[in-house]
């Protein structure tokens, strides 16, 4: 084997890294024989001090053992120059070599910020809606990696007519998920989140955030691409990826038969609904979705519309199967109110049942579901939309294998009951340690 094709190839000539080894290593060595000399002068070993490395036997002076001591203290002082001038050398010359457009505390910048982000914990969060905006918002900032895979099934809105016009996958949840990991009141935030007003313009409604996705895409031709290139642009903490880059229409089955198309027309239309499914057999995941799945720590599954916004990622087979594979932590955020038309009368257990069934036995690990009691007020315009919180029972969830943690999760906000960001973060954050 040549050595230009070997693991030693970093020995050849021109790379200006063997002298810088060279230093260091004889830095080690001379830290290590002042040791021994200290050591020998210090416990006055007769057998070790007639050893042919040890320079005191040739002072005869009463003050032998001070010279020695004093020799061993500036041998240590030259050694540590020596590996310190050596290790900084030798990161000059890397430096020099891999980003030679750089200074050297330029260079050093950029490695130290890569290792912080290697040290922090992969979060992969499916889903979409509002309750997946709650998630991000609580673990925004907080030494985590947070990736973000959302649906892309929306047929109504601003995203809709984005979607018929431009052929671009719609933008709406992927928007919310970028605002969700912007900073407050940060002019990143007051982009995404501008909605024009503009009676009988072609502008009128729609929102600058999603026309912001759409024009990256087309600049691009990759909506995954894109919408990652406008989370560096606008400098997000964490990245939100699509889960497919093609058009994804949502079916679902009603229990009577009808088969409606259509992630807005599925939510109007009222029923028990038999089964959810993807129009086009033929679509493929996002690669880098995918990527973020099976590198993740943890995976959080949820909160958000069971059918419309949570399944359709999962409804892809090689989606599925990825969380299948990966060895991260994966947990389902149980949603705290039934919906109508998609979820009436379900459980907590129901809403467990419906995500095992799509991933299989022994792959969810926890289900997060709410205790918390809201008021007569809030709940009484809930149930005026036929709305009703979710009923715990956990023995039938962990007869499904999934271990629960229950607690107050949820809050009432502006007269709507949401997922707690901060509630959900800190469950999330001690599942990391478990992990860690």
């Amino acid at each position: 084997m040549r050595i230009e094709d070997s693991k030693l190839r970093f020995l050849l000539p021109g790379l200006r890294i063997k002298r810088f080894i060279f230093v260091i290593i004889l830095g080690i060595l001379l830290i290590i024989y002042s040791v021994f000399l200290l050591s020998v002068a210090i416990s006055g070993s007769e057998y070790l001090s007639q050893n042919a490395l040890y320079i005191g036997k040739y002072f005869d002076s009463v003050f032998k053992s001070a010279i020695v001591e004093i020799i061993s203290v500036l041998l240590i002082l030259l050694s540590a120059f020596l590996i310190y001038f050596g290790i900084s050398s030798l990161l000059k010359s890397v430096s020099t070599a891999l980003m030679p457009e750089k200074s050297y505390d330029e260079a050093m910048s950029i490695l130290f910020e890569r290792r912080k982000e290697n040290l922090k914990k992969k979060v992969v969060n499916i889903g979409g809606g509002t309750g997946t905006t709650a998630v991000l918002e609580g673990l925004r900032g907080k030494f985590l990696k947070i990736s973000a895979i959302i649906t892309v099934a929306d047929s109504g809105g601003s995203s809709g007519r984005i979607r018929k016009e431009l052929k671009v996958p719609p933008p709406g949840d992927i928007r919310n998920c970028l605002i969700s990991l912007t900073e407050e009141n940060s002019f990143a935030r007051k982009i995404l989140s501008y909605r024009f007003s503009a009676p009988n313009s072609c502008f009128d409604g729609h929102n600058l955030g999603n026309i912001l996705i759409a024009g990256f895409t087309k600049v691009t031709g990759d909506f995954a691409e894109a919408v990652l290139k406008l989370g560096k642009f606008l400098q997000i903490d964490g990245e939100v990826l699509p889960f497919t880059e093609d058009e994804a229409v949502l079916c679902a089955e009603f229990e009577d038969g009808v088969i409606i198309e259509g992630e807005s027309d599925i939510a109007e239309r009222g029923g028990k609904i038999k089964r959810v499914f993807l129009k086009d057999g033929q679509i493929k995941p996002s690669l880098p979705a995918l990527q973020r799945i099976i590198e993740a720590d943890i995976i959080i599954i949820g909160p958000g519309s069971l059918y419309t916004s949570i399944m359709p990622p999962l409804l892809l087979p090689t989606i599925a199967d990825t969380i299948r594979r990966s060895k991260a932590i994966k947990v389902y955020v149980v949603n705290v109110m039934t919906e109508h038309g998609e979820t009436d009368g379900f459980t907590a257990s129901d809403h467990v049942r419906e995500i095992v069934s799509v991933l299989g036995e022994n792959v969810l690990d926890y289900a997060i579901v709410n205790n918390r009691t809201f008021s007569e007020k809030v709940l009484k315009k809930y149930v005026e939309s036929y709305s009703f919180p979710v009923e715990i029972d956990k023995e039938n969830i962990e007869k499904l294998g999934v271990r629960t943690i229950i607690g107050d999760f949820a809050e009432e906000r502006g007269g709507l009951i949401r997922h707690n960001s901060d509630a959900l973060r800190e469950a999330i954050v001690k599942l990391k340690r478990k992990k860690a």
